[in-house]
């Protein structure tokens, strides 16, 4: 039996529980629980695609970075 690495393990655990923050700062805001669950899935995806986005411009222009 394979066992899961703790960065995986770290990384299940850490988007579970924004999942499950997301979505009770939705049900505090009066959104359903499927549809606060979907907006932070939105929002973590959103977040995840600028943030790489971000990172690959930075890695395409290593000049610039070493003139400032």
């Amino acid at each position: 039996m394979t066992t899961l690495k703790p960065q995986t393990a770290l990384g299940g655990f850490a988007l579970m529980t924004l999942l499950l923050a997301g979505t009770a700062v939705g049900r505090v805001l009066g959104v359903s629980f499927g549809e606060a669950l979907y907006l932070t899935g939105v929002l973590l995806m959103a977040l995840g695609w600028l943030g790489s986005r971000m990172m690959l411009r930075r890695c395409a222009n290593p000049s610039e970075e070493r003139e400032a």
